[in-house]
């Protein structure tokens, strides 16, 4: 995207809020950069693009895959066979919602320490192999084990990822690369219903029930990407020799990898540290900031309604009168809309340069779709039923992933930014473990009390989203009027 902004404006939005206006343009000669590369800059960031952002998203297409799956087992026969009910599979969701919370800022102190190439890489292998075990289980407390090992296994994972993506893109760049990693996300959600609804047609084959091909499968599947995630993504910003190559060939020449290097550090300097030590300290002051807060609460009450929403979504479908395979296809189509309608508001978010009122714009679909969801007859026709589901779907987690690049843009340094993702993503897992107690056994099919908490809960996310968007703009006004004033007075000084 263009840059339209003085680097002044920048400084306001995107850094200013609480620190110190500069008002005189960047040089390069500050930090012993020469920029000779004006030309050749938007074809380096595309190939970045090529080799980047599908290597990160097929490996969250399997995080995703491998979490969100017990959705479309839930419409097998899981429960008979184990003996249980909804309630208590709502359990396993929140143990590993509980999993992922309590692993994710050491997972991301340890990825600082070793690199993202080899923790990433171990992730994706350790998840999928207890993604595949679970196949086998016989019995209630093994359900539980596997899932809370699953969360552990997948803590840290996104948000050491959104860490590695931030450090090759210039922060205007940030927006829409976010939003295309969570694609992988999405794309997972959509897929795997598709995947699961073919998986459960081998029921009965080789002592197998549908629930168990779906963990097989798929924990399969993630263990070959695994693989090829580890041959080939780049080890580090600037350095284009994927573990395949065995040090022989990179993916840039050597032009191309100066141009990645020094633009990045010509928008913030602050990226030359390469790998960083995250003290108790950085997190402690993290932990302190209220506008942090402010986005993690965001992320945390809306999601908590999407959670539960999106997890019983095959269900409240095939209680309609589809079949489990038709429920499950049938999942996947409000989610390829919700990839069109993210990349409308990412393009929008780049382009303006602004971020909060898109968030406040998915958040307000949720509002009014959760509302007609709740308020529409039961007794409608199925299809007419399924509309009103689909649409209150489409907008899915689009507020969670531009809270998430809104968040990023404002980050001063590599440690907070790499704190504030973790507790950010920490929170929408906090969300899973609320979220999946919304839609209770006893609630069903209608689900009138758990449609009212999700109405609720969007509610009050789009009043904390509207506060911070006020927030923000008056503290923008006011960092640029001082800096007007500073202007006007060096002005006066200079005659």
């Amino acid at each position: 995207m263009l840059d339209r902004k003085s680097f002044t404006e920048r400084q306001i939005d995107e850094k200013g809020l609480d620190e110190k206006v500069v008002d005189s343009p960047t040089s390069e000669s500050d930090h012993g950069i020469v920029k000779d590369w004006d030309g050749e800059e938007s074809a380096v960031t595309r190939k970045i693009d090529l080799i980047l952002l599908p290597t990160l998203a097929l490996a969250f297409f399997c995080l995703q895959m491998d979490r969100g799956n017990i959705s479309a087992v839930l419409t097998s026969t899981i429960t008979d066979d184990l003996g249980i009910n909804t309630n208590q599979i709502n359990i396993g969701t929140q143990l590993l919602s509980a999993g992922i919370v309590l692993s994710e800022i050491p997972s991301n102190i340890i990825m600082q320490r070793i690199g993202p190439r080899v923790w990433l890489s171990g992730q994706l292998f350790a998840w999928g192999l207890v993604a595949t075990f679970q196949a086998f289980i016989k019995s209630y407390p093994a359900y539980l084990v596997t899932r809370i090992l699953l969360g552990f296994c997948e803590g840290g994972f996104i948000p050491g990822a959104l860490y590695y993506l931030s450090t090759w893109y210039k922060k205007e760049e940030t927006s829409l690369r976010t939003s295309l990693f969570f694609y992988g996300q999405m794309f997972a959600s959509a897929t795997s219903s598709l995947i699961s609804a073919g998986l459960l047609r081998l029921s009965g084959r080789h002592g197998m029930e549908g629930w168990r091909w779906i963990f097989l499968v798929e924990g399969l599947l993630t263990l070959f990407i695994g693989i090829f995630f580890t041959l080939l993504v780049p080890p580090k910003v600037g350095d284009g020799r994927p573990l395949i190559s065995l040090g022989r060939w990179s993916y840039f020449t050597e032009r191309e990898s100066h141009i990645i290097r020094n633009r990045v550090l010509l928008d913030d300097p602050r990226k030359a540290q390469g790998h960083i030590q995250i003290r108790w300290s950085d997190i402690a002051k993290t932990l302190k900031q209220p506008r942090i807060m402010q986005h993690v609460f965001i992320t945390l009450v809306s999601m908590s309604g999407f959670q539960g929403l999106t997890q019983y979504t095959p269900s409240m479908i095939k209680s309609l009168g589809f079949d489990a395979i038709k429920a499950n296809a049938l999942t996947s189509v409000p989610v390829y809309c919700s990839i069109v309608w993210l990349t409308i508001l990412s393009l929008a978010c780049d382009w303006t340069g602004h971020r909060g009122p898109f968030v406040l714009l998915a958040i307000t679909w949720n509002v009014i779709s959760y509302v007609c969801l709740k308020t529409a007859p039961y007794t409608l026709g199925k299809w007419h039923r399924y509309g009103v589901i689909a649409v209150a779907n489409v907008s899915y987690c689009s507020m969670h992933i531009l809270n998430v690049g809104w968040l990023s843009v404002y980050c001063r340094t590599p440690q907070e930014r790499s704190v504030a993702m973790a507790l950010v993503v920490m929170a929408a897992n906090c969300a899973g473990i609320s979220g999946s107690q919304i839609f209770r056994t006893s609630d069903a099919p209608k689900y009138t009390h758990g449609l009212t908490a999700i109405c609720a809960l969007a509610g009050a996310s789009w009043g904390l989203a509207a506060i911070l968007c006020a927030q923000y703009y008056i503290r923008r006004r006011k960092s640029r009027g001082d800096a007007a004033e500073d202007g006007v007075l060096q002005t006066v000084h200079s005659n």
